[in-house]
């Protein structure tokens, strides 16, 4: 199955082209004006490299958000009318998710919770608890400031579980230069790459039941992530 996947729910770009779950070809472009000049020359590109058709397209996914509002919509509405245009499905995947599968990926460290943290601007940050024990989906019943709805990054250090932790995403520039505490959890700044939610979206489309489509709801920051 040829893949196409497109993250643009940051400032980066990211498109990668799949066959199952490896990666054949990745286009990564900083693009702080949007992604809507870079996706049909990204496409282009990636096809060309791979040595595939766009026709060969069996599958295509985006990003739920939240994010960058404007990015995630034409990156949402590129691939939704890719998907219409060769008949093939159209999934969306939350960046909280394939930003916990890569912390996940760069191996434990013994931590006893992560904070997936999304840049809300405004100062404000996207926040989702996870329990390194149950990896596949975010804490539930954790308030608000986990619920990744915009809160002040403040708010998310005061309700930071007890115990050794990882803090990974774009939004930790905002805790960068504040007072952790003593005992305060590790900073990582990584951004959602396009091949894992790749990944992510095949894994989705694999154990849906039988004639279930899998949502494409969006999600800009301001609702709640967790059911």
């Amino acid at each position: 199955m040829i893949h196409l996947a497109v993250e643009t729910s940051t400032e980066v770009v990211d498109m990668s082209l799949l066959s199952e779950d490896k990666v054949l070809v990745r286009l990564s472009v900083f693009r702080p004006g949007g992604a809507s000049e870079i996706l049909v020359q990204g496409l282009e590109t990636l096809l060309a490299m791979a040595g595939e058709k766009k026709e060969s397209i069996a599958l295509v996914s985006s990003s739920a958000g939240p994010g960058t509002y404007t990015s995630i919509r034409v990156g949402h509405l590129f691939c939704k009318g890719l998907a219409f245009a060769t008949g093939c499905p159209h999934l969306v995947v939350s960046p909280f998710l394939v930003l916990a599968e890569q912390a996940w990926a760069s191996g434990g460290r013994g931590e006893e919770f992560l904070v997936v943290l999304l840049d809300a601007r405004r100062r404000e940050v996207n926040a989702c608890l996870f329990d390194p024990s149950k990896p596949a989906a975010p804490v539930s019943g954790t308030g608000e400031t986990f619920s990744g709805r915009a809160v002040p990054p403040e708010r998310v250090l005061e309700n930071l579980p007890p115990g050794k932790g990882r803090i990974v995403g774009p939004g930790v520039v905002h805790l960068e230069k504040m007072d952790l505490g003593r005992e305060h959890p590790l900073l990582i700044h990584d951004l959602p790459g396009a091949g894992t939610m790749g990944r992510l979206a095949i894994r989705s489309w694999r154990a849906r039941e039988e004639g279930d489509v899998p949502g494409s709801t969006l999600l800009y920051g301001r609702d709640s992530v967790i059911a």
